[in-house]
């Protein structure tokens, strides 16, 4: 994966990468959520429900490949509430087995517990007064499987071993924002910028029309067609499979609407907007990030996220300069849910706990890491792929 697309074009450390390959499996990657007072989600979590006469019941979801959302909007189903009485302190990877703790208004444990779905258990559970809300959480543990690895064994431990003490005198991880920010296609960051340009059709044009390598051969078909064929919005829909239900969404306005892009996009929830310019946000802090690597800068000092309401640095104002942007410009009146008003942001996370062990050509890693902080990224240094 090319990750100078999204602005990662340094590594911090320079012992030679490992290789590998991750990801085989959902099972190869576990995630543990960490909470605020450093209690550790379960992956066996105990089904047993229990009395609770408080508001809201807390509970342990294990998922396994599961998109967060379908599972909890799957349970939700099941109990005959709405999704919106459950809450999570953060999202969590789909291609994975997680382990996290989501909030449940009025829900008893008794009914939870009956919830049965395939590659998913509930347990754990608790009373609690309040809700979670998201970023409740210190951070999560990861346990990674990197199978493949076809260099002997002393190599291989003196290779993780320098680069560990690279990690621990550099003072944490380089905070790039990973490639799941950015989208499966890595060009939320190219659709946020058109938006933030008020290049609405642009935007639509990126949306519907950007391809992928390894895309399926129907979607990318039907991508390309519209990027040679632009305007043919008609022809297109009959291309676009309906698995690509949100790009049918925008298409099926074009076909009636030709030129009305604003109305077009916003067929998209109001929710995607932020995701958009968010990934934009995130290309100018890994762009930054890679520029201070490059020059030697000093990263254990705070970074801060392009916004309206901070105050821009040198490389930020060039960095918009470039783009034909301003500070001012980045408060959207068209999409007002879109506006990005900044904020701080490390660029060095907090990592520890580090631990691994060797199985043949495969190597288990475990780590717990800072909420906002991507394990792709440390995987992305370890390996150097």
């Amino acid at each position: 994966m090319d990750l100078s697309k999204i602005g990662i074009t340094e590594f911090a450390t320079k012992t030679s990468g490992i290789g590998g390959i991750i990801k085989k499996n959902p099972g190869d990657f576990i995630v543990q959520e960490i909470s605020l007072n450093g209690e550790i989600a379960a992956l066996e979590p105990n089904p047993e429900p229990i009395e609770n006469n408080s508001e809201y019941t807390e509970f342990t979801l294990v998922k396994n490949n599961w998109n967060q959302a379908i599972l909890l909007k799957k349970i939700s189903d099941r109990l005959g509430f709405s999704k919106k009485r459950l809450h999570f302190a953060g999202t969590k990877d789909k291609y994975a087995i997680t382990a996290q703790r989501i909030s449940a208004w009025k829900i008893s444990p008794e009914q939870l517990s009956k919830v049965s779905i395939k590659d998913c258990k509930l347990g754990e559970f608790e009373g609690k007064d309040s809700r979670l809300e998201l970023g409740d959480l210190w951070g999560n543990r990861f346990t990674i499987l990197i199978r493949e690895i076809t260099a002997p064994k002393h190599k291989l431990i003196s290779k993780i071993e320098d680069f560990l003490k690279e990690l621990k005198k550099l003072g944490g991880l380089p905070n790039f924002f990973g490639e799941q920010r950015f989208g499966i296609r890595l060009n939320n960051h190219i659709i946020g910028k058109k938006l933030i340009q008020n290049d609405i059709e642009g935007a639509i044009k990126s949306f519907l029309a950007g391809t992928i390598e390894n895309e399926l051969a129907e979607g990318k078909e039907a991508r390309i067609f519209l990027s040679e064929n632009w305007g043919k919005f008609k022809d297109a829909l009959k291309k676009y499979p309906v698995y690509m239900r949100f790009e049918r969404a925008l298409l099926n306005h074009l076909v009636q609407f030709p030129n009305d892009y604003v109305g077009a996009f916003k067929k998209l929830h109001k929710n995607t907007y932020k995701l958009f310019t968010h990934a934009f946000q995130a290309d100018a802090f890994n762009q930054e990030l890679s520029s201070k690597i490059k020059n030697d800068g000093s990263l254990s000092e705070g970074g801060t996220l392009v916004g309206y309401n901070t105050e821009l640095n040198d490389f930020q104002e060039e960095f918009l300069k470039k783009e034909g942007l301003s500070k001012e410009r980045l408060k959207i009146n068209s999409f007002p849910e879109a506006s990005i008003s900044g904020g701080p942001r490390k660029f060095l996370a907090e990592i520890k706990n580090i631990s691994y062990s060797l199985e043949n050509n495969n190597l288990k890693i475990s780590f717990d890491l800072e909420k906002g902080a991507y394990a792709t990224v440390f995987l992305h240094e370890l390996m150097k792929v």
